[in-house]
């Protein structure tokens, strides 16, 4: 079929966007006020999977997505390439995406090549220049009829997923005096950490790294479990893929070790409060956090080894936190223990009777949520890159932390307060 690449029938628009599942975005930004994430906002709100692509942000993520450093690295199939680049670099970007099979190649606005669009027909791809998809889903013609063609965040077993940012019906969402409660509350699955579930928190967590309400983070979960792990229904449902879901695996546990680490280096201090079961990515969970509550009746488990898949990401976090003969004996059992060992071996820092947990829990985030969150955020971040250095390397990077720390305006502001007895008034810088 003949293309006039200056106009596009709305039909041809609608097909285009009504059957592919999963978009790259090339060119993605985290900024807030840059169209790419804009754009990337509400396909995810529409319900397609994103993949974000900037070598400068590889590894961070971006609206709850990993970001990838290129569209070769993503390992998982892509439908369609979404270009935020020059028109130069679309030739470029255009043959990366022919050479990982995608079925559409589609430019921004402004954005024109036709070496690029001569190159996408002669490989049976379709291609759209100047054109941008949010603007084309916020069109009128998109009713409701229209709209149940869309992907709508199908999972691996192919259920519907509404995508809901701020009014989840999995993951609750409160502020409270500087205090944010997320609360897992997908029950039917165990809190598992779902695609969705994977999403949804780290977009939660992304949010609240930039929010200045934000002070300290209480991470709960409703239910007998705090949170079951992966879901191992999707997880087999990939493995009727050609490839026997190698792909998608690399995707999910790159997905969920990002979301381990956005909460690792998030700059506001994160306390698990634990009322019921963690195991294998939900002991990964806990164990990521910077703090961890648990009720005296919660278990936690690493039990890989007992379907024999090793618990080799959990792996990460609680060797981290437990010295390695506890840490190994979790893992080689696949034993449960309960919340007095859990806090005997540093796993979590105290165990409560349930009554008083969630009590207890806000106390310590109240009492933390008082301190100065510049202090807190550049603490935090300290604590976490000293420990993975040798020692003399610890205390020349630790002086010069204390340094910038003490020509701050909290830190003489609290000397200040502290010398004339009275409470400081932070500023938060």
């Amino acid at each position: 079929m003949l293309i006039n690449h200056h106009h596009y029938s709305d039909d041809y628009l609608k097909q285009i966007l009504s059957e592919v599942k999963t978009i790259a975005l090339v060119g993605a930004s985290p900024r807030l006020e840059r169209d790419s994430y804009r754009c990337m906002e509400v396909l995810l709100k529409a319900g397609y999977r994103v993949f974000p692509v900037n070598p400068r942000e590889a590894g961070n993520m971006i609206l709850g997505q990993y970001c990838h450093e290129s569209l070769a690295s993503i390992g998982h199939p892509v439908d369609m390439v979404d270009i935020f680049r020059s028109s130069e670099a679309a030739l470029g970007v255009t043959e990366a995406a022919i050479a990982i099979g995608v079925k559409v190649v589609w430019m921004q606005l402004d954005i024109f090549n036709q070496q690029a669009a001569e190159l996408a027909k002669a490989a049976n791809i379709k291609m759209v220049m100047d054109r941008c998809p949010k603007i084309e889903l916020e069109k009128p013609y998109w009713t409701s009829k229209e709209n149940a063609s869309l992907p709508h965040a199908q999972n691996q077993a192919g259920e519907t997923l509404m995508v809901n940012q701020l009014g989840s019906d999995i993951l609750l969402s409160e502020v409270s005096e500087g205090i944010l409660r997320l609360t897992l509350d997908d029950q039917k699955r165990r809190n598992a950490l779902s695609e969705r579930m994977i999403a949804e928190l780290s977009e939660a967590f992304s949010k609240a790294a930039i929010d200045p309400s934000v002070r300290v983070i209480v991470l709960a979960a409703k239910g007998p479990a705090f949170c079951a792990g992966h879901d191992l229904k999707e997880i087999n449902a990939a493995r009727s893929a050609q490839d026997s879901g190698q792909s998608y695996f690399i995707w999910l546990f790159d997905t969920c070790a990002a979301l381990m680490q956005l909460i690792v280096s998030n700059p506001k201090p994160v306390i698990a409060e634990v009322d019921g079961v963690a195991t294998a990515a939900g002991c990964q969970l806990v164990a990521s956090c910077d703090l961890a509550m648990a009720a005296d009746a919660a278990l936690f488990a690493t039990p890989g080894v007992n379907i024999g898949l090793f618990c080799s990401t959990p792996m990460v976090a609680l060797s981290r936190n437990v010295s390695n003969k506890h840490a190994l004996e979790m893992l080689l059992t696949g034993d449960m223990i309960d919340a007095q060992k859990a806090q005997q071996i540093g796993l979590v820092n105290h165990s409560i009777s349930t009554a008083y947990l969630t009590k207890k829990t806000m106390e310590m985030a109240a009492k933390i949520a008082k301190k100065s969150s510049m202090t807190l955020s550049l603490g935090k971040e300290a604590f976490y890159k000293q420990a993975e250095m040798p020692l003399t390397d610890a205390y020349i990077y630790a002086s010069r932390v204390m340094v910038d720390n003490m020509l701050k305006h909290d830190a003489v502001e609290g000397i200040d307060a502290f010398i004339g007895k009275r409470a400081p008034d932070w500023q938060d810088k």
